[in-house]
């Protein structure tokens, strides 16, 4: 059978490629696993931190004047 080599810190890759590694990381679990709930458990977190930082990145950009996306404009 097959390992699932374990993830670097959460720190030490980007957040996309810890994404992509814990999907494939949850595919390769046999379903209702304890490494399948771990998993998803990890994703869940992860794709949770992302949208914060894209949140706070939409927030800066909007503090900076960046028009909101209704916000359009004749040209």
């Amino acid at each position: 059978m097959f390992g699932i080599l374990p993830l670097p810190p959460p720190m030490e890759i980007d957040i996309k490629d810890r994404i992509a590694a814990l999907c494939a990381k949850v595919i390769a679990a046999p379903d209702r696993s304890e490494e399948f709930v771990c998993a998803m458990e990890e994703l869940n977190s992860a794709l949770s931190e992302h949208a914060e930082n894209l949140r706070s990145q939409i927030a800066n950009l909007r503090q900076k004047g960046f028009p909101h996306s209704s916000d359009r404009g004749e040209r």
